[in-house]
């Protein structure tokens, strides 16, 4: 493995070498390799090198050695294997790419409300350290910017989607308008120049922009009422749109009808997505698995009752939904188990059948994070969640056209979330050249399969099929990094036709990728 690496020096009377090694991290243990940095002498400098290494050893230390007299000062200490995308660990970037994310949201989230975007411009050694008072009172290194977050987005097929700080920690709409000019002025602008500064002399041409977040919940910095933040919006808005008017919009939404309504009613005009957050847990499931199985149809009604709020409040201006926050808070043996990928599934099938109202959504988070990352990384390894896995599988089968899915299955009562209940969720829909049907089935009962006989009507599809299923062999199967496969996904051929049986396994999520014989 090679390493590419650098370091800051500063001297004052200083007299000899300065050598860099990965050794073992014991006394008098063997050197793998080593770089001698020379001359080391005068001011701040950097000062660059590379460290190969013929052995692993996952406990091996970086040492700096410091071989003359003299007075030295080192800052700015970085450590990276070469294969590193833009500074971003390649297991973890491979992870995020095979994910095939439409957009990416960033820097939150909570902390959102803190952050103060100009910290993470400029040069990267010369950004401050700051406080994220939403996770713990953590330094965070801002070394880690907004240039950064966009060129992570754009490598990976992602559009970037920024969430601009609403009057928290400092946070101001004028700081909010500087941050267009930032990522999509001209590099004649005050804020452009210090872009093209940063080596990117060309706009970023950042379109999503979300105005706030969670402004209704008192856990976050310039916390309001909806009237205020409504206000607020239309402000921020008119200072953002005057930089660019191309950019499109997104208000902070809740699951409370109250603030969609007063949010809609003043500042709907301005918007184009409305953003609403769900989360469920252990609390709320009470014990009764039953309840997690069944509470995303709980969201299908709500979207009926937001879409209605819609046409109601903003008749003239097509609002779509944003579900850029949904994740559940679950013990690590059930996040990262087969109930949170079914809770999933399911709910990202909720989404499909609201025909284009819920036109982006994302799991929170991605990469560790709270309350239970779909990619986790240690030091050493990376595994993904089965939530992970489903993402993945529904990104592969992303049909232009939905198609009418009647299904008749056994049902089940649950103790809080309703009563007959259907086992089987089912959508269905077309590729934009017609050839493909996908139907994404999620089996909820988690005891028994379900052999299903599946009819379509309208069109002839090939014998030769694919299905693919997110399982895992028990229901208490899940993916750690001793078991990173525990819960996998797995494909197989089988033979289809316009009227087929198929046996779909308990608790399982499984798409299947018919052709159509044209």
């Amino acid at each position: 493995m090679e390493y590419e690496g650098y370091l800051w020096l500063k001297t004052n009377g200083y007299q000899g070498g300065v050598t860099v090694a990965l050794e073992a991290d014991v006394l008098g243990g063997p050197i793998y390799t080593e770089a001698h940095l020379e001359p080391v002498r005068g001011d701040w400098q950097k000062y660059k090198f590379r460290l190969r290494s013929q052995v692993s050893d996952p406990l091996a230390r970086f040492a700096v050695l410091i071989e003359g007299r003299g007075t030295i000062w080192m800052d700015q200490v970085s450590l990276l294997p070469d294969d590193a995308v833009e500074g971003v660990r390649r297991d973890v970037f491979d992870r995020v790419k095979e994910l095939r994310p439409a957009f990416i949201r960033w820097p939150g989230g909570n902390v959102a409300q803190d952050y103060r975007w100009l910290w993470g411009a400029g040069p990267r050694d010369e950004r401050p350290i700051w406080t994220n008072l939403s996770w713990k009172n953590e330094l965070e290194p801002s070394d880690f910017g907004t240039a950064e977050f966009i060129a992570l987005s754009r490598n990976v097929g992602a559009e970037p989607s920024l969430t601009v700080n609403v009057e928290g920690r400092g946070g101001s709409a004028e700081e909010a308008a500087a941050w267009v000019e930032y990522c999509n002025g001209p590099a004649t602008t005050k804020y452009g120049k210090l872009r093209a500064a940063d080596g990117h002399p060309q706009p970023f041409n950042v379109n999503l922009w979300e105005i706030g977040n969670e402004i209704w919940g008192n856990w976050v910095r310039g916390h309001s009422d909806a009237d205020t933040y409504a206000r607020n919006f239309n402000r921020y808005v008119a200072d953002m749109r005057k930089v660019d008017p191309s950019i499109r919009l997104i208000a902070v939404g809740d699951n409370d009808m109250s603030w969609n309504r007063t949010v809609l009613r003043t500042a709907g005009p301005n918007m184009d997505y409305l953003a609403i957050h769900h989360y469920y847990g252990r609390h709320e499931i009470a014990g009764d698995l039953r309840n997690l199985m069944a509470r995303p149809l709980f969201y299908e009604h709500f979207y009926q009752q937001v879409a209605q709020l819609l046409r109601e409040v903003s008749p003239q201006r097509e609002i779509k939904l944003a579900i850029n926050e949904w994740g559940l808070d679950l013990p690590a043996e059930q996040q990262y188990s087969m109930l949170s990928a079914l809770y999933g599934a399911r709910l990202m099938n909720v989404f499909e059948r609201t025909n284009g109202l819920v036109a982006m959504s994302a799991v929170s988070d991605l990469v560790n994070g709270w309350p239970g990352g779909i990619i986790q990384a240690s030091r050493h390894r990376v595994f993904v969640s089965p939530i992970y896995l489903v993402n993945q599988l529904y990104s592969e089968a992303l049909g232009e056209e939905r198609l009418s899915a009647e299904v008749v299955c056994p049902t089940f009562d649950s103790t809080r979330e309703g009563k007959q209940v259907p086992y089987l969720d089912v959508v269905a829909s077309r590729s934009r050249n017609g050839q493909q049907l996908f139907v994404k089935a999620v089996n909820t009962d988690l005891t028994r399969a379900l052999v299903t006989t599946i009819d379509i009507k309208g069109a002839h599809v090939r014998p030769q099929a694919e299905v693919a299923t997110v399982n895992g062999a028990t229901l208490e199967a899940y993916n750690s990094f001793a078991t990173p496969d525990a819960v996998r996904l797995t494909r197989k051929q089988f033979v289809a036709g316009s009227t087929f049986e198929i046996s779909l396994p308990p608790h399982s999520v499984s798409v299947l990728k018919l052709q159509v014989i044209r």
